[in-house]
């Protein structure tokens, strides 16, 4: 008998036939009746059926009904006329005291809200664009509830908020809503801003950078052992025509009776290419530590590690999206950028290394295994190109790469661990 071997050892027939009621009870079967209908979702919706089913009682049954029926009528219009007049005599402003956090960062939100009416107003709410992007099931975005507004007063009301995700806030509209006195209808009106706050995409802490190895000296950057007037002293040699006195070496002078100076090590920088892949394909967006914003923060991280250093740093998302970041003006507005950053698809990721005149520069891609296995498979791999990896499946591909990030461990605790150790070796080798 094989019709019950096909189901699975931990599944019973019980439950596989359970599992068919409740998705058969779940099952939306007139879709194209739902805007008829939606206001039923709404506490006002079966409020306006118990009223119409008491008008019914009281013509056909019994008068009582109309006793039933007039209150249920006092009780709805009451509800929906004292919102309706209370919204329209509050105006509200909201602001924030900084104009630039990053992820996990506070900042205190003010709203001003002034009452032309002489008595107060309760049962005010802040819905939207504070929490949309982690709605609960029930869909409530309400961001903060007020007590009560005094009568003939402008209120400030400040709350401490700490945004989970980068982006603009508030997203999308801001509204004041009231419910009162029974909550069955919303009156709702938009609050103005006064300010926007950008949140940055956390970073994480990284102490140190790879070995400069190249010949592009400037005046700020990371000290290299060349000739240079700069940093630890390297050796000394005879004065030459043009060298400062004060890096004349008086003990050595008076033994040799000739002046000597010291040779000092030179500062130097490196131009590097930071590339950030978005494209949706190779990502989850399930939550807002999906690998997309992970491949942000990682790519953020880099990008203000170099940039601290003194090294000339460029980013970009695709082929054609180079931005600099030569000064802290440029890493403002990148991270800006980056704030804002929203999934592209791109077909030519990779596809760098014809570029001319790149040879000193140090390219680094910050992707996913998904995007690995698909370079591999097409040979698009380039071996000028530093991958830093971030695995979303069990899959080896990718794990020989310049740093492979495991989604489902400590992501900041394993780029801290890599990052060093790659440091170390590229110092070690110098």
């Amino acid at each position: 008998m094989a019709s019950s071997n096909n189901l699975p050892e931990s599944q019973t027939p019980d439950d596989s036939l359970s599992r068919r009621i409740f998705n058969l009870a779940n099952r939306d079967f007139c879709p194209w009746a739902n805007q008829y209908v939606y206001w039923l979702k709404q506490p006002i919706g079966w409020m306006i059926v118990a009223a119409a089913a008491a008008a019914l009682i009281g013509m056909f049954l019994a008068p009582q009904g109309w006793i039933m029926f007039a209150a249920l009528a006092a009780v709805i219009l009451l509800g929906v006329i004292w919102p309706w007049i209370a919204i329209r005599g509050v105006h509200c402003s909201l602001s924030f005291n900084r104009r630039r956090v990053s992820e996990n960062e506070r900042v205190q939100v003010t709203l001003t809200i002034r009452n032309s009416f002489p008595w107060p107003i309760w049962g005010l709410a802040v819905e939207g664009g504070f929490f949309s992007e982690e709605l609960s099931i029930n869909g409530d975005s309400t961001a903060v509830a007020l007590a009560s507004v005094p009568g003939w007063t402008t209120t400030d009301f400040e709350w401490d908020f700490e945004p989970h995700r980068r982006g603009l806030y508030p997203s999308g509209v801001s509204q004041i809503a009231s419910g009162f006195p029974f909550g069955i209808w919303y009156a709702r009106d938009e609050i103005h801003r006064n300010s926007e706050l950008i949140v940055w995409p956390r970073t994480v802490k990284l102490a140190s950078v790879p070995a400069v190895k190249g010949n592009q000296l400037t005046s700020t950057g990371v000290l290299i052992n060349q000739a240079g007037q700069e940093g630890d002293v390297l050796a000394v040699r005879p004065y030459r025509r043009g060298d400062a006195l004060k890096h004349v070496h008086w003990a050595q002078t008076a033994r040799h009776s000739r002046l000597i100076v010291c040779e000092r090590q030179s500062a130097a920088q490196r131009l590097v290419e930071v590339i950030i892949d978005t494209d949706p394909r190779n990502h989850n967006f399930n939550k807002a530590d999906s690998s997309f914003e992970w491949n942000i923060r990682v790519g953020a991280s880099l990008i203000r590690q170099f940039h601290e250093h003194g090294w000339s740093v460029t980013y970009r998302t695709d082929s054609n999206s180079l931005r600099t970041t030569t000064n802290r003006l440029s890493l403002k507005a990148t991270f800006d950028n980056l704030a804002m950053l929203q999934p592209v698809e791109c077909n030519n990721f990779g596809q760098y290394h014809s570029e001319p005149n790149t040879r000193n520069k140090m390219r680094i891609a910050v992707t996913t295994s998904e995007r690995m296995a698909n370079l591999q498979e097409l040979n698009e791999i380039d071996h000028g190109t530093r991958f830093v990896v971030l695995k979303t499946n069990d899959s080896t591909i990718g794990s020989g790469s310049w740093l492979t990030i495991n989604c489902n461990q400590d992501i900041p605790l394993q780029l801290q661990k890599q990052w060093e150790r790659l440091c170390h070796a590229t110092w070690s080798a110098t």
